[in-house]
Order: structure tokens, then sequence, then C-alpha cells
């Protein structure tokens, strides 16, 4: 480590700044819940978070956490949580790979592989992402009924959902790992549209390098994918990590569209949970507590790995 490189300080008074920002921002809420909770109770109208331990009448489905009738609203909440969570993660992880293939084959030499890669992105970008979800959906409908004859190999998928290693017993078909055809649309649909977008900015962060880097690099002997790996590769990771992050936080606000294909994650579950139980203010403020913990979770990471990535460069 280079002993002279200097140490990454924090800028306390902007973090000082935000502090304050979203200190204000939470007493501004908490007062606005107070005066519209006081206003309904003038009204007759029960509130508080009491609901969140009574039994829940709805069912929520695909959730790595079990949750049946009868179980309470508040384990209702943190199974769609968990499902939001896990698309997420997912789509982020598909839509980045993606991405990068996509970007990298717009920087190709091969002139079929740019074409294909810039044809990619101008088609799946300009396509509305909840039209991109309800094709997909639409598409996974169309597919065959599940049958003991496709029980025989690896991958079964057909209109009840995409299953490895099935076992088909009448109308009942299980398998090692099993998708939804709701979770499936949503993850195709929302990486197809994302990984347009990342594609963007791998090929913006390149083209932003100076050029002269990869004539030294060629010069040294050094094969175009070495050079884009230890070259390259370090210096655009810093240069696109603030765009990808928006990036990933828009994968998460988009997962909100899963209610109009019925996948039920935390904005399904809490609109029903709206209808079953009626308390509207408490369940909204759970739902911007929820988006907005995890959108600041998600920037803080991303924050940390580019801090992170800024000291490993200049040890």
């Amino acid at each position: 480590m280079n002993p002279r490189a200097p140490a990454s300080r924090w800028n306390w008074s902007a973090v000082m700044a935000q502090a304050v920002a979203f200190a204000l921002l939470a007493a501004l809420l908490v007062l606005l819940f107070r005066f519209t909770s006081d206003n309904l109770h003038a009204r007759g109208v029960h509130t508080g978070f009491d609901f969140l331990s009574k039994p829940a009448t709805t069912p929520v489905f695909n959730s790595p956490l079990e949750f049946e009738a009868g179980d309470t609203f508040a384990k209702a909440f943190l199974a769609g949580a968990l499902n939001t969570l896990k698309l997420t993660a997912a789509a982020i992880l598909l839509s980045t790979v993606l991405g990068l293939l996509v970007g990298l084959g717009s920087l190709a030499q091969n002139p079929l592989a740019k074409a294909i890669a810039k044809a990619y992105v101008e088609l799946m970008r300009n396509i509305p992402v909840l039209l991109h979800i309800t094709f997909w959906y639409g598409l996974l409908l169309e597919l065959p009924p599940a049958s003991s004859d496709g029980a025989s190999s690896l991958v079964l998928a057909s209109n009840r959902g995409i299953f490895l290693l099935p076992t088909v017993d009448g109308l009942s078909v299980q398998g090692v790992v099993s998708i939804s055809p709701e979770f499936a649309a949503l993850l195709i649909g929302i990486s197809l549209y994302t990984a347009a977008f990342i594609a963007e900015i791998v090929r913006a962060s390149i083209g932003a390098l100076a050029q002269g880097q990869l004539e030294a690099a060629s010069a040294l002997g050094l094969s175009r994918t070495t050079t884009l790996r230890r070259v390259l590769g370090p210096q655009a990771l810093r240069v696109g990590l603030p765009a990808l992050a928006s990036e990933y936080i828009g994968v998460f606000k988009n997962s909100t569209l899963a209610v109009a294909i019925g996948f039920q994650d935390f904005m399904a579950v809490s609109e029903t949970m709206l209808t079953d139980t009626g308390q509207a203010v408490e369940i909204m403020a759970i739902v911007v507590l929820f988006y907005v913990c995890v959108s600041l979770i998600v920037s803080a990471a991303m924050h940390a790995f580019e801090e992170r990535h800024r000291r490993w460069e200049a040890s």
C-alpha cells in the first residue's frame, strides 16, 4: 500500500446537512401523521397500529416466509417485503450481467455485434417497463400446461411456471426450484428494460476514459480481455457507479408494478391490507417508510462500495 496515498475522509458538513434535512423531514411526517390521527379520532375513526397483531384473511404466496390466512398482518407485511426484495435482488443481478454483455458488445470491433447491441438498447429502453412485464406475462401464460411427459426433463416450462427437476402428479407440479409465471414475467421484463440503461452506462463509462490507455495496453501486448478487466474496467466502474446506483434504485421502485399482474409484493400486500382493515394512514406510512429505508440502504451500500473502490485504487 502506498503510504502517501491520501486517506478517505468524510465530508462532515455534507453529512450533517443531510442528517438535519432527514430529521426535519421525519419531524414533518410525524406532525402530519399526528394531526391526521387527531382529526380521525375527532370523527370517531379508530387509528393506530394495533391491527398489525390481528389475523389476516388473505394468504401471501411465493414468499420465502411461509404465510397462511390467520397469521398476523405484521407477518403479511414481512412476507410481502421479502417478495419485493427477492425480486429486486434477482432483477439487479440479471440486468447487470446482461447490461455488461450488451455494453461491451457495443464497444466490440465486430460490426454485427455493435449493431445488435445498439438495436437492443434502442428497442428495450423505448418500450415502457409495464409493457415489458405484461408482454412476458401473456407469453408465459400461453405455454402448454404441465404434463407427466415433461417430468423426465431437468427443466419444465409451462403455464404453471418454470420448474427445475420437476415432479408432476396430476395437477400438482413440484420442483427443486420453482418460479411462478408472475415472478418470471417481472424478472424478465424489468431485467431486459434495465439492462438497456446499464449497457449505456457501461459504454459511456469506458468511452469516457482516455483512448491512450487502450493504445498503451495494446503496445504492451495485453489482450483486449485483459485490458478491459485490468486497465479500463476498474476506472470505468468508478465513473459509472453513481448512475448504476440510480438504476438499482429504479429496479426496486419498478417492482411495485407487480400489482399489475397479481404478484404479491409489498405494495400489493399493502393494498390488500388497506382493503381488509381500512387503516389507510397507518398502512401508507408503513409503505413510505419501507420504500424510503430500502432506497437509502441501497444508496448507502453503493456509496460505501464506491469509497472502498477509491481506497483500493489509491493503494
